[in-house]
């Protein structure tokens, strides 16, 4: 009877792995919020999240906001979020301001955002003397007085996360940095800069900040709120600090000579870029009066790095059973007419209105398992060219349409019957993207009959083509598997993320399980107690070199214990009630076994 039920269980278990995923249609769904003050309110104006999602191959996902020029103070009722002037102290007041309220609405309406970026903190510090801010050597006149802003602000900043968390406690939270600013404003230092100099300073007569110290000021409030890192699991960190140096110069050193920021955590002591004693350049700022806000090409590069390193690992979706697999390229990626080929590029579109290209990429996907499930599969590929009109946003050649090819349309080599070839799966994707520059990424996720049509024991080939043509030679040109990296560090896209710029598929796919793969009859596992109330044990092994994992109904790895001896107490206390499988693994092979978590 226990293995009739644990045999229905992993047929039940295959059938739904079974099931490939449907591609969603080409409209966008909010991804990612941005909240905050001013600087949230400059960067969602100038509308840059989306064209990058649309660079990186994310055309479908979508940044979200609502703004305000101005901070219209106490008692009002809109629904903005991204405030400019707005400070984390009126954040948390939620009698006065509707800022949290809004942010925990606009999520609830659209349950497809996973990130909020949330920039806030600035204001509060650049209150100044005059209203309750930073300002140097503030501890001679009130010792700790530094240290009990800052942890001011870092609890109105958690009023803020707490209160977002507690009603949508699935969300990512960015805290946003900030970069060194220029007071150095000339002619128009009197309308705001000098002033404001004046009043971060104790003695603006005898001691004014200088530039370097400004600079240490913000250096300062970052690395506190590094620290916050550990505070909060949900809570992640964007660091800006020295960026704009980084790709513009200081001023006296030429850009990318400069340390970039570091990207990821751990964060060090010396987590900042740039030149620390030198401000922004004045070219990086909104306008001539403007001491703070960058312009849109310096937030363009803040945003491509939110991207890099926050955005795209999300929005990829691995699981931890996947692979990344690039095209073959040389012979085997191109483009045919039916008369001619071409090897240099992947050409898509028409020549005339009697003349089409199609293009063709080959994939060795032979590294799947055999009996791997297909889950998911997107295939990447970089604009490098394009002539008149681009067909994938003018729909003046149809939709966009892609076949797939169990094997090869004929040799593995592109030749001009690979034109009409018979394939696997017809139109068997679905396109993102708008490729409307050079670098950008078009991603296509593969339909069910796309899924089937993986083959998993050598070539795949794609085949990239529109359904009509036109008079007009319209058409884009894609990179080959042959495609280097380019060395212009200022055009920053997928090809930088991933480090290649060749095609590449993304491929999300699981194994059935095994009641019994271990290739000897010496080891009988025993899994105690079953049902479990919070740890188990195995017995019946022969060494210490094993690996466990325990995986969900849905295929889901939850959780892995490494070099696992016999005897040793598991502990899921964390886990739900409900059936899972223990996977054991060692170098004779795996075997499975069924647990029933029940407190």
């Amino acid at each position: 009877m226990t293995k009739k039920i644990l045999l229905f269980f992993l047929f039940i278990l295959i059938l739904n792995f079974s099931e490939a995923q449907v591609c969603p249609t080409n409209s966008s769904a909010p991804k990612v919020l941005l909240a905050g003050d001013s600087w949230a309110q400059y960067m969602w104006d100038d509308g840059t999240h989306n064209s990058v999602f649309d660079r990186f191959g994310q055309a479908d996902k979508d940044m979200i906001s609502q703004s305000l020029g101005s901070n219209p103070g106490a008692g009002y009722t809109g629904t903005e979020y991204a405030i400019s002037g707005s400070e984390a102290r009126e954040w948390a007041d939620r009698v006065n301001y509707p800022w949290i309220d809004n942010v925990i609405n606009e999520i609830t309406n659209n349950p497809t955002i996973e990130t909020v970026v949330l920039s806030i903190g600035g204001n509060d510090i650049l209150a100044g003397k005059s209203d309750g801010g930073f300002y140097k050597d503030m501890d001679l006149d009130t010792p700790g007085s530094q240290a009990a802003l800052f942890n001011t602000i870092k609890n109105n900043t958690f009023v803020i996360i707490n209160d977002i968390l507690a009603v949508h406690p699935n969300v990512e939270i960015v805290i946003s940095s900030y970069d060194y600013p220029n007071f150095n404003t000339g002619f128009f230092c009197f309308l705001f800069a000098c002033p404001k100099r004046d009043d971060l300073s104790r003695d603006p007569t005898n001691d004014l900040i200088t530039d370097a110290e400004l600079n240490q000021m913000m250096i300062t409030v970052e690395t506190e709120r590094i620290s916050w890192l550990a505070l909060e699991p949900q809570l992640k960190y964007d660091n800006a600090i020295g960026l704009s140096h980084y790709y513009y110069g200081d001023g006296i050193s030429a850009a990318f000579t400069l340390p970039l920021p570091e990207q990821v955590p751990p964060f060090s002591a010396t987590f900042f870029g740039g030149n620390e004693n030198r401000p922004s350049i004045r070219s990086n700022f909104r306008n001539a009066i403007d001491p703070i806000h960058l312009n849109a090409a310096a937030y363009r590069y803040k945003i491509i790095h939110q991207t890099l390193n926050t955005f795209m690992p999300k929005f990829r979706s691995l699981s931890a059973t996947s692979t990344t697999i690039f095209s073959s390229g040389n012979t085997q990626d191109g483009w045919t007419t039916g008369t001619t080929t071409g090897t240099n590029t992947v050409r898509v579109g028409d020549a005339s209105a009697t003349q089409q290209y199609k293009g063709i990429l080959n994939f060795d996907t032979s590294a799947l398992p055999d009996d791997a499930v297909v889950d998911s599969v997107s295939l990447y590929v970089i604009r490098n060219n394009s002539n008149q009109s681009n067909p994938f946003t003018s729909g003046a050649l149809g939709t966009a349409m892609l076949d797939v090819k169990t094997g090869t349309f004929g040799t593995v080599a592109i030749e001009n019957t690979d034109f009409s070839e018979a394939a696997d799966a017809i139109n068997a994707g679905c396109f993102h993207g708008t490729v409307s520059a050079n670098g950008n990424a078009l991603r296509i996720d593969l339909n069910a009959s796309g899924l089937a049509a993986i083959n998993r024991t050598g070539n795949t080939q794609f085949r990239l083509s529109f359904p009509n043509a036109n008079a007009n030679a319209d058409y884009i040109d894609f990179n080959t598997g042959d495609a280097i990296l380019d060395t212009n560090l200022s055009t920053v896209g997928l090809a930088e993320y991933m480090n290649n710029a060749k095609p590449f598929l993304d491929i999300n796919y699981t194994t059935p399980l095994s009641t019994s793969t271990f290739n000897t009859s010496e080891e009988k596992i025993v899994l105690y107690p079953n049902p479990v109330k919070a740890t188990f044990a195995l017995k019946g092994l022969q060494n210490t070199n094993y690996t466990v994992q325990i995986i969900t109904q849905q295929g889901q790895l939850v959780k892995t214990v490494n070099s696992y001896n016999t005897g040793e107490a598991v502990s899921i206390s964390e886990l739900n009630n409900g059936l899972y499988f223990v996977k054991v693994s060692s170098a004779l092979g795996s075997q499975s076994l069924m647990l029933v978590k029940s407190e």
